[in-house]
């Protein structure tokens, strides 16, 4: 058999001008490391040059607007038609190892919508990074609507990124680095929740969108109600929504339980590059996907072959 295809599809870059900023009230654990982080993140070449060593054939590259904006400032519409237009360069380099997603502050209504029409279109990105919440709105807002309505009608995925809350962030932080975690991972599941109980996935039945595996809690508890089904591989084709998740990390039970609700076909390959702690490689893909106990073809479908198609995806093809 010829190897597994590896696509990354969580990983981070942002160009020189626009520096990744740490969540906020990060933990000190963080913080001490976001430096390094920061540079890595704008270095393309040495993203190219890890992915090379460590035998990723694939990364989609975001930058969602929280890792590039001070807290509590919206990210300008000219900074992200800077964002995209860089992104778009970058990804020209070596477009047979990168694809990208075009930052896009979702909650800016109908101007959202239009930047996302253009770095699509025009810039030809391959899907939208959007912050699932702000402090006041999660995903399923009317803000966001137009946004969620121009990636479903482009037919290109959705992902759903965390932020820090201010708040739970601070609620949390005696917890260090899991009460980080934990705060983005609460509202990131708020966020799978909303689009489930605003209608938006019932309105928009060719919207893709991906959330890490910090969210997972949203997904267990849509699943364990009779409307929730509509986002699991229990439901019949016609009516399943297109929800997925990627890994966020290469924890065994934890991709099982994914590909077991949502179906292998519906889960992703994602270190959340360079912050998680277990890089992406060969090795670690290959043997989380065999503990998990995928077959042969579920672990094809998880290692790359999902986000290849995902990219790929047009209104009027198959899921």
């Amino acid at each position: 058999m010829p190897p597994l295809y590896i696509a990354d599809f969580h990983t981070h870059y942002a160009g020189p001008d626009y520096p990744a900023l740490p969540p906020h009230n990060t933990a000190a654990e963080l913080a001490q490391r976001w430096r390094g982080l920061a540079r890595r993140i704008a270095d393309l070449d040495g993203l190219l040059a890890e992915a090379g060593r460590h035998g990723v054939d694939l990364r989609v590259l975001s930058a969602p607007p929280a890792l590039v904006t001070p807290h509590g400032e919206r990210t300008r519409p000219d900074d992200l038609r800077r964002l995209n237009d860089h992104l778009a360069e970058a990804v020209a380099t070596a477009p047979q190892r990168l694809r990208g997603l075009a930052t896009v502050d979702a909650f800016a209504g109908d101007s959202a919508a239009e930047e996302a029409l253009r770095a699509v279109r025009d810039l030809g990105l391959s899907g939208l990074v959007v912050d699932c919440a702000t402090d006041g709105q999660l995903l399923g807002a009317t803000a966001a609507r137009p946004t969620l309505t121009a990636a479903a009608e482009l037919g290109v995925p959705v992902f759903a990124h965390p932020i820090s809350p201010a708040a739970m962030t601070s609620a949390f932080a005696g917890l260090g680095r899991f009460g980080t975690s934990l705060a983005r991972g609460t509202v990131n599941a708020a966020a799978l929740l909303s689009l489930l109980a605003d209608g938006v996935l019932a309105e928009l039945p060719d919207l893709h969108v991906v959330f890490p595996m910090l969210g997972v809690a949203g997904l267990s508890l849509a699943a364990a109600t009779d409307e929730g089904e509509r986002i699991t591989v229990a439901a019949p084709a016609t009516q399943r929504a297109h929800v997925y998740l990627d890994t966020m990390g290469f924890t065994p039970a934890a991709i099982r339980f994914a590909a077991d609700l949502l179906g292998a076909d519906h889960v992703l390959v994602g270190g959340d590059w360079p912050i998680g702690q277990r890089e992406t490689s060969r090795d670690r893909v290959e043997t989380a996907l065999a503990r998990a106990g995928l077959d042969e073809a579920e672990r094809r479908l998880v290692a790359g072959a999902n986000t290849l198609r995902l990219l790929a995806t047009r209104p009027g093809r198959d899921d």
